[in-house]
């Protein structure tokens, strides 16, 4: 049975805490009863006094508090004051903080309290200060961890709202990153300070490892570095994020950092078109964050993004319908019935933005219009449209569309990178130019605007352009038994944003039955770029053969989304038939040429043709084609055209193939089948199949068909490589040839 409260059992019980053979539960227990008992106010002060305190010590703040509530707090003893404080702070009781304050509001341990209150309250940086303020007046008040502590968490704060300041003041240029600035000069003392500390406290004798000093300080340490891996990506210092993301898992093996960072780190990789190493870590930060990370997040979306930059279409559209599950058009718990879910038209939107980026623009383009419908002013579904139109062929569109967007968002980064990629589309260089290079002053970290000065870069650019083939027949053929052609046009950066000069040089040679001929022609020229014109003109000079000297021209003019026209003319024209070569016979042509483009997936061609020989002789021709895109997908693509021409010759009495008439009609299918992608790398597989129908005046009709296969490379935005052979059979005065070729196309920008 308990003994009746006296001075002597109450000190003998103080006694028995202090020795450890009474828990401090168990003193709170006796100081439970003994409180009725007391005789005097000052008594029940004294057991409410080290009721707290040991009450604090059990753990159970809520009980410290009521003790401290039992007594006037003023009449609380000194020593049980902090323990009231640190009670009041843990239990969330504002009120009882308020009165200890206004009792002793310039004592030590006051001040102390209200700094670790104020953390509580999520006012990190007030916290820091009225700490920092308190250690100066009275030195050590506060641990050296407790200090870097409040000051890591105070710096996360402070970099929260640098972030949130850097993307509300766009269009100030650097002036942005002011503040991310200042704190990424802090970042290196407070991990140096960490790592020190670390390194000089040694593992606390007989303590848990909840207790452990040194791991307190890697624990910090931890925190600082994962928070100085996200102020680097916000300032878009990307490379440096991954650096140190390989150096701390060269490092620190056996401890990962923490999800979120995780997270930065692989959206790091993907700024710097490395999908491939941030899929896993997506993967890894949603692992180790489990229902930590809400759903939908930016780390399921990077994932989503990641999946598709690396093919893996399967696993973007399974991770895609989870969010999609786990996102309602309507919250279900709410006050009231029906309210919208706003996360439910983002998801629609990666979703939208997944089609369009798999191929399917008909898809996005339904998706992002009904968006649209439904948020008519929102910047990023209004963008996604744009993109869409512009994906569809419909560059003028796609224009009006973004400056539609820009009138309501004229300072967003993403709708202005967007924009700018639309008017080097459209042909507007200089003004997609002076848009893109005040975009890379201002935004230099965003993707979008990443991508727009790759474009801009890609066109201003001198580059490369080959195109070679060669083929055999089986001797004796009408038009040559063995040829080839090789095509090289080397270019001068863009100037003044419409003018480029370029020098072309052609070698060729033919085989035929009466004799081999060759030919070498180079040329000079200037194009000319601006809207919707583009204009060649080339000067050039062959080695042999009637018209040696003369003048290439070409122009291409848009007249509107659907409707493309061309011109051409040479005067030494390279598809003079090799015969014809060797007889000292030269043919000038002049083609025009229509199109009626109904959407990426569909046009309409029309083209008239005219070749004037020197010897007298004539070639007219027309032809018309259908192109259709018929299946379409990530991986796959298949386009079918139907085609058809027909042409005559003047005159009949030539050493050259020149039927009086001639006519086909075919239909032809060209696959590509993706083999292997990463970002903006990719590699393709390409087959052709051609089967149709031919009619020669005099010689009657007979089938023609082609087979071929290829490979595609794509390196980055803007670099290509094809290859690949073929067979072919067509008949020529009632004779069938076959022949088999080779081909290669190459692209290179010198960037």
């Amino acid at each position: 049975m308990q003994a009746r409260y006296s001075t002597e059992a109450h000190d003998a019980l103080v006694v028995q805490v202090r020795a450890g053979s009474v828990t401090p539960a168990d003193a709170v227990a006796y100081t439970a009863g003994w409180f009725g008992q007391a005789a005097t106010g000052a008594q029940r002060e004294r057991i409410a006094s080290d009721a707290v305190v040991w009450a604090l010590q059990a753990d159970r703040p809520q009980e410290a508090v009521r003790w401290a509530r039992a007594v006037p707090p003023g009449r609380l003893a000194d020593y049980a004051f902090e323990s009231a404080f640190a009670a009041a702070r843990r239990a969330d009781d504002r009120i009882l903080q308020l009165r200890l304050t206004a009792l002793r509001p310039t004592q030590r341990i006051v001040r102390r309290e209200n700094a670790f209150a104020l953390e509580n309250m999520g006012a990190l940086t007030e916290s820091l200060a009225q700490a920092e303020a308190v250690q100066r007046d009275a030195p050590g008040t506060f641990s050296d961890f407790e200090l870097a502590s409040l000051r890591q968490q105070a710096m996360g704060q402070r970099l929260r709202w640098a972030i949130g300041e850097r993307d509300q003041r766009a269009g100030e240029g650097q002036a942005r990153f002011e503040r991310i600035d200042e704190l990424l000069a802090l970042y290196a003392p407070a991990l140096s300070e960490a790592a020190g500390q670390a390194g000089r406290v040694d593992r606390a004798a007989g303590s848990g490892e909840s207790d452990d000093p040194r791991q307190r300080w890697n624990a910090l340490y931890l925190r600082l570095y994962a928070d100085h891996l996200l102020a680097l990506s916000a300032r878009g210092r990307f490379a440096e994020v991954t650096a140190g993301y390989e150096q701390w898992q060269a490092q620190h093996v056996e401890e990962p950092l923490p999800y979120y960072a995780l997270s930065d780190v692989a959206g790091a990789y993907q700024q710097q078109r490395r999908s491939d190493l941030s899929a896993p870590i997506y993967e890894e930060a949603l692992r180790a964050g489990g229902e930590a990370i809400p759903v939908p997040s930016d780390t399921h979306t990077g994932l989503v993004y990641a999946y598709l930059d690396t093919a893996r279409f399967e696993d973007a559209e399974a991770l895609l319908r989870l969010l999609e599950a786990a996102t309602p058009p309507l919250l279900r718990l709410t006050p009231e019935q029906g309210r919208a879910n706003p996360e439910y038209a983002e998801v629609r939107n990666l979703r939208a933005l997944y089609q369009l980026y798999t191929e399917r623009p008909w898809q996005a383009e339904a998706s992002f219009r009904g968006l649209t419908s439904l948020a008519p002013l929102n910047s990023g579904f209004r963008s996604g449209l744009a993109e869409t139109m512009k994906l569809r062929d419909k560059p003028d569109e796609a224009l009006g569309r973004y400056r539609e967007t820009l009138t309501d968002h004229p300072w967003d980064v993403a709708a202005r990178a967007g924009y700018a990629g639309a008017l080097f589309d459209a042909g507007e260089i200089r003004a997609g130019r002076e848009l893109t290079d005040t975009l890379q002053a201002e935004a230099p970290e965003s993707i979008a605007v990443r991508n727009a000065v790759t474009q801009r870069d890609t066109l201003r650019a001198p580059r490369l352009d080959i195109d070679a083939d060669a083929g055999q027949g089986h001797g004796n053929s009408v038009l040559a038994d063995r040829d080839w052609r090789v095509d090289a046009k080397l270019s001068s950066p863009l100037w003044d944003d419409s003018w480029r000069l370029f020098f072309r040089q052609v070698f060729a040679r033919g085989d035929t039955s009466i004799g081999n001929a060759e030919l070498s022609r180079s040329g000079v020229g200037v194009e000319y770029l601006q809207g919707r014109w583009q204009a060649s003109a080339e000067l050039h000079q062959a080695d042999k053969g009637r018209y040696r000297t003369g003048v290439a021209l070409g122009l291409d003019y848009r007249a509107s989304d659907a409707w493309r026209l061309s011109a051409r003319f040479d005067s030494n024209s390279l598809e003079t038939p090799w015969k014809a070569r060797l007889t000292g016979v030269g043919a000038r042509s002049l083609e025009f040429g229509g199109t009626y483009v109904v959407n990426e997936s569909r046009a309409f061609e029309g083209r008239l043709q005219r070749m004037d020989f020197s010897d007298g002789n004539s070639r007219d021709a027309v032809g018309l084609s259908w192109r259709e895109r018929l299946v379409s997908g990530p991986r796959f693509q298949l386009e079918g055209t139907l085609s058809g021409e027909t042409g005559r010759y003047a005159r009949q009495d030539a050493a050259y193939f020149a039927p009086r008439s001639e006519s086909a009609l075919q239909v032809a299918l060209t696959g590509k089948y993706l083999g292997w992608k990463r970002d903006d790398r990719r590699f393709s597989h390409v087959f052709g199949v051609e089967a149709g129908g031919y009619r020669q005046q005099g010689f009657g009709s007979g089938t023609l068909w082609s087979l071929r296969y290829g490979h595609e490379w794509v390196f980055g935005r803007s670099a290509t490589l094809s290859y690949g052979l073929g067979i072919a059979s067509h008949p020529y005065d009632g004779v069938r040839e076959r022949r088999r070729f080779v081909y290669l196309n190459l692209s290179v920008p010198f960037q």
